[in-house]
């Protein structure tokens, strides 16, 4: 077991792996307060020039309306979709890489048992993404808070954080079951964004959009929108359409809890799977 995990320390690390995904997340939370921020400043200093000019009051008042709630909101968004997206291209190589190069054999032959294999996978890739997931949302919310006005509830920023990072590494335990059962690391990226991208859509249009993995990210922008006094009403409305509003106790618990139980059922099947293919080198040659 020990050696498991060091193999797949030394594959997370080594080729930046760990570096790459933290400066992503982490980029991606400051994105939004440093750019609105410096696009205020920056506007403000026309105005100064050009103090004849009604076009740059306009374009102040119009960035002055945003919030810190407003900013949190939007790394919300970015971290649950493109981080996501990054996430999935990240861990290819460790997602069904290996089988699809058939260098996993090499350590089945040494004697690397499937669940040996499995087990540091499921516990390293999902721990850090979420341990970073949450780390990069509540450093946002700092700057945001230092650079925008409204006060925040960082209770509904903590919730959010949570959400974000149990979705996505959710989704990478989609992702390390699809990968490593058909050793196709590809196929594995396409079903995971797919699934996020249409899935949600069609549990709502069901009205079964909560008490499942795939509400966490609606539940982790709704807790963004409301993480302030005083959040934009065009952010507002134009979230809300696009999100679950029921961020009740219930709804968070039943929905993390699923989250648990659903990728406890992925890794138990993905031993399974790998059990059908181990290799066995009893005889003279190995045989799949």
């Amino acid at each position: 077991m020990i050696n498991g995990f060091r193999k797949e320390m030394m594959f997370f690390s080594r080729g930046g792996r760990i570096a790459a995904l933290a400066l992503v997340l982490l980029g991606l939370a400051l994105m939004s307060p440093l750019m609105f921020g410096a696009m205020s400043g920056m506007i403000q200093t026309l105005k100064d020039a050009l103090p004849d000019d009604e076009s740059y009051t306009q374009m102040i008042e119009l960035y002055s309306a945003y919030s810190a709630s407003d900013m949190i909101m939007y790394n919300a968004e970015q971290i649950t979709g493109i981080g996501a997206i990054v996430i999935l291209f990240l861990f290819k190589g460790a997602a069904g890489g290996e089988q699809k190069k058939r260098s996993v054999i090499i350590p089945q032959c040494a004697g690397l048992t499937p669940e040996k294999y499995v087990i540091p996978k499921f516990i390293i890739y999902p721990l850090v993404v979420f341990a970073t997931t949450f780390v990069s949302m509540i450093a946002g919310a700092g700057v945001s808070a230092l650079m925008f006005p409204g006060a925040l509830k960082w209770d509904m920023v903590i919730l959010s954080s949570v959400c974000s990072g149990v979705f996505l590494a959710f989704s990478t335990v989609m992702q390390f079951c699809i990968g490593l059962c058909t050793g196709r690391s590809n196929a594995a990226v396409v079903s995971v964004i797919l699934t996020n991208m249409f899935l949600p859509s069609i549990l709502a249009f069901f009205r079964v959009d909560r008490f499942n993995p795939f509400a966490l990210s609606s539940i982790a922008l709704t807790s963004a929108m409301n993480s302030g006094e005083s959040a934009n009403k065009l952010l507002s409305a134009a979230g809300t359409a696009s999100a679950s509003t029921d961020v009740s106790m219930l709804n968070v618990a039943v929905s993390l809890g699923t989250a648990l139980v659903i990728s406890v059922i992925l890794f138990f099947l993905t031993i399974f799977t790998l059990h059908t293919k181990e290799v066995h080198n009893e005889g003279d040659e190995p045989v799949l």
